[in-house]
């Protein structure tokens, strides 16, 4: 029973596979242009993937504005591929299902406020890969 039981385990493990992407509250976010006149200091985070159909979430979140005394920073803004993420999408706590067509494709990931120089924490978006 033990074996099967190891066996088994050994086959989900290979089963899925997840990659994680680090986003900061403060270097990767970026401030709208129509609410805020200043130079943009954020940059996205930028990764590849490739074809299939991937699970986003966010598996960790510290993520805070005005230095973490204030209101919690729940998504993440995800722009890329030539799928349905293609023109943007959001990545929470909750599972959000993103498709990447027959090549590999460029994606990036950031964060969004009106004033990210007093933003604190990060998260981490895990992107599982299901078939």
């Amino acid at each position: 029973m033990k074996l099967k039981a190891l066996f088994l385990l050994g086959l989900l493990s290979f089963g899925s596979q997840a990659e994680t992407f680090n986003v900061s509250a403060i270097s990767n976010c970026i401030y709208p242009p129509l609410s805020n006149t200043q130079v943009q200091k954020g940059t996205p985070i930028l990764f590849n993937l490739s074809q299939g159909t991937y699970t986003f979430t966010l598996s960790s979140n510290t993520m805070y504005c005005q230095g973490g005394t204030g209101c919690p920073i729940d998504r993440v803004f995800l722009q890329g591929g030539m799928g349905n993420a293609r023109w943007g999408a959001t990545v929470s706590s909750s599972p959000t299902t993103i498709t990447v067509p027959p090549t590999t494709a460029a994606f990036m990931a950031f964060v969004s406020d009106d004033s990210c120089s007093n933003n604190a924490g990060s998260a981490t978006i895990q992107a599982t890969k299901i078939n």
